[in-house]
């Protein structure tokens, strides 16, 4: 009897505990946490988030898509405040189908005198956005948001479009209650996938049902694919299986964020869905994304892809004139890709389509990354040359790992040559041949030649970057210096500099130059190269005027050599490293340093040459120093011959670049000359 009792109270406390999930039924308790138990440094925390997917069915519309949305977020502070906004994507095709959210409903709670309170979101805080030619957002902020309050919201969103969102089981804030349910028919074949990169482990459950609809008409249209689908019966019931995918979690952690990684995505726990086929009740077959060869001949054979690679008549006068007595192929390339970049400008609009069509962004000279690569690839074509377009993920859209076509939002342009490929990407006005910007530089991108043949190339070895600096100066008897630096930049570190001083004068650039350098005043600031985007290196130059670099103590006196050059802190200080390192492109710095002491000192120390290596010939430090009567020479020398660092390299790698750091700031020691003939 006793255990009855005891199971009894169970089952009461656990009923009890699960209607605290319900819409509106928000807790003093919950109000009243000031922070999360198990996460002290979270300024929000999801309290409860439920997503449920199910296909309806009407006689109207066939099967649409509806993905019911709850969720529940305590903010602690101002710095959790950005949880109290909502963005919810959508796709719109132009077509009459159109995605609706409906049923949005929300309040923020708060405890005013004790009693609980809540204001009611206003559809005036409710905003729709469009982000491209095929996305837009409906976009709500919760009203009333303050110190300790808690938002709560849902909505129903409805598509004619067979597909179902990615579901994140892991956000950025700590998550006490987690559910997902899925509910798919039969005749709906999708590949699902856990994100493999993530560290927190999930586990879906899987189990099938029996459904049944009650039909009203025995006269339906057949149909299938991405869109609504209706078929034909003659009975008044139509029975059918479905598929029931689960996920149930507790006490979720934070996906915290960690430095030198571009996209934090790329590691979150993720359940993607990706609509490989549909098998009607009527066995009519249609293949999407089966396999990549599936993938890539859906994508080819839309006319904003593969459609626009066969169009000519509207540049070919314009490239037959540009090319007019050019023979040399690499000539031909170079003058076809930087036609592009002037004519067409990038409207800030990612996507592997075109958005307007080659045509019109040529005659508007205006396009998004499809237009103006498609356009790229088909004038390459035209001009004889081997290229095809590549598509590519970027870092903000993740890793494609597995067959889909939504795992591609960006275009990039190909030429195979005979000892390689040639990279390119005519949306980025500073881009080179071979070195492209940073967010096309994503693992890899999938080649598709024509006829819709494809293959995977390697986008993680990009051309390295080059920074080469010359500091020459001198120490003055006053120990002020004069001295005078020249620059040279090349490939991306090239591509970077145009793109962060285009539109800025040459005030602010010295600005920019002076600061964290100390009491310094720089002038004869002289750029080369800068307009000639064909040139793959920039040159700048300068001189300045130091003070108060020299340290006194007693009768020694002490400097970094390096001056304003040296790495003083080691940006790496994490115990510990659960994600790779991501420095886009592999690097080298040179520094030449020569310094003319003043007359009547010497060096009576100065740092030793030193060499040391990471990982193998994934990295090298040299620091190499002399010094002859009155001159010293430093050459000192970082290379990165890897963008990639694995996260169980990184406590090597931290100790690595510590130690670069600890040598680029030792001091030099100079004293007053011996008088000749004393020792």
């Amino acid at each position: 009897m006793k255990k009855v009792f005891s199971l009894l109270c169970l089952l009461i406390v656990s009923y009890t505990y699960a209607q605290d999930y319900k819409f509106g039924k928000i807790s003093k308790k919950e109000l009243l946490e000031t922070s999360n138990p198990k996460d002290s440094e979270a300024h929000a925390t999801i309290l409860f988030v439920k997503e449920e997917v199910h296909f309806q069915y009407t006689d109207n519309e066939g099967f649409i898509v509806v993905k019911e949305v709850h969720k529940r977020i305590k903010i602690y502070d101002k710095e959790g405040v950005d949880w109290a906004t909502e963005i919810v994507p959508f796709y719109d095709n132009g077509t009459s189908n159109v995605e609706d959210l409906s049923e949005l409903k929300g309040y923020t709670y708060y405890l005013k005198d004790g009693k609980i309170e809540k204001d009611k979101l206003d559809k005036d805080n409710v905003f729709k956005e469009e982000t491209n030619q095929y996305w837009g957002q409906l976009k709500f902020t919760m009203p009333n948001i303050t110190d300790g309050c808690i938002v709560e919201f849902k909505y129903r969103k409805e598509s004619p479009f067979i597909a179902v969102d990615d579901i994140d089981l892991q956000y950025d804030i700590p998550v006490k209650k987690l559910e997902f349910n899925a509910r798919i028919p039969e005749y709906f074949y999708f590949n699902k996938y856990l994100n493999p990169k993530a560290k927190y482990a999930v586990r879906i459950t899987e189990s099938e049902r029996n459904r049944v609809e009650n039909l009203t008409s025995s006269q339906r249209s057949g149909g299938g694919g991405f869109s609504n689908t209706k078929t034909s019966f003659e009975n008044s019931k139509w029975e059918f299986k479905e598929t029931e995918y689960k996920v149930d979690l507790e006490d979720v952690p934070a996906l915290k964020e960690e430095p030198y990684v571009d996209n934090m995505d790329v590691y979150r726990a993720t359940i993607k869905w990706e609509y490989a086929m549909y098998n009607g009740p009527d066995r009519s077959v249609k293949k999407y994304s089966t396999d990549w060869e599936s993938v890539i001949k859906t994508i080819y054979d839309n006319s904003s892809f593969g459609g626009q690679l066969s169009k000519t008549g509207y540049f070919e006068k314009d490239i037959d004139a540009l090319l007019v007595n050019v023979s040399d192929n690499t000539e031909r390339i170079s003058l076809i890709y930087n036609f592009v970049k002037s004519k067409v400008a990038w409207n800030e609009f990612l996507g592997h389509y075109a958005e307007n069509g080659v045509k019109k962004a040529y005659n508007e000279g205006s396009g998004n990354v499809g237009d103006i690569n498609l356009m790229l690839t088909a004038m390459l074509r035209y001009a004889g040359l081997n290229a095809n377009p590549v598509l590519i993920s970027t870092k903000s859209n993740g890793i494609p790992l597995y067959p889909t076509r939504n795992g591609f939002n960006y275009v990039i342009s190909a030429v195979e040559i005979t000892n390689g490929i040639i990279l390119l990407d005519a949306s980025d006005r500073y881009s080179m041949p071979n070195v492209l910007p940073s967010r096309a530089i994503n693992w890899q991108g999938r080649i598709v030649r024509e006829h819709g043949s494809s293959a995977w190339i390697d986008l993680m070895n990009p051309v390295s970057g080059e920074e080469n600096y010359t500091l020459q100066y001198k120490i003055n008897p006053d120990f002020s210096i004069d001295g005078r630096v020249f620059v040279q930049l090349k490939n991306s570190e090239a591509m970077s500099f145009r793109a962060k001083y285009s539109n800025m004068g040459d005030d602010e650039r010295l600005r920019g130059l002076e600061k964290d350098k100390g009491e310094i005043e720089i002038s004869d600031y002289v750029v080369k190269n800068e307009d000639d985007l064909g040139n793959p290196s920039i040159q700048y130059s300068y001189t300045y005027a130091l003070e108060n670099a020299v340290e006194s103590i007693g009768n020694q006196f002490y400097i970094s050599p390096m001056l304003f050059y040296a790495t003083t802190e080691n940006s790496f200080k994490q115990e510990t490293r659960d994600y790779p390192l991501d420095f886009t492109y592999p690097n080298t710095y040179n520094y030449n340093v020569s310094i003319m002491l003043p007359d009547g000192y010497e060096v009576e120390t100065l740092p030793k040459s030193t060499k040391v290596r990471f990982n193998g010939e994934e990295g090298e430090f040299s620091y190499l120093s002399s010094v002859s009567a009155n001159m010293v020479v430093l050459k000192v020398s970082f290379k990165l011959n890897r963008s990639f660092v694995i996260a169980s390299d990184y406590d090597q790698f931290k100790q690595f670049y510590g130690m670069m750091v600890q040598k680029e700031t030792e001091k030099m020691v100079l004293v007053k000359s011996s008088p000749k003939g004393t020792e």
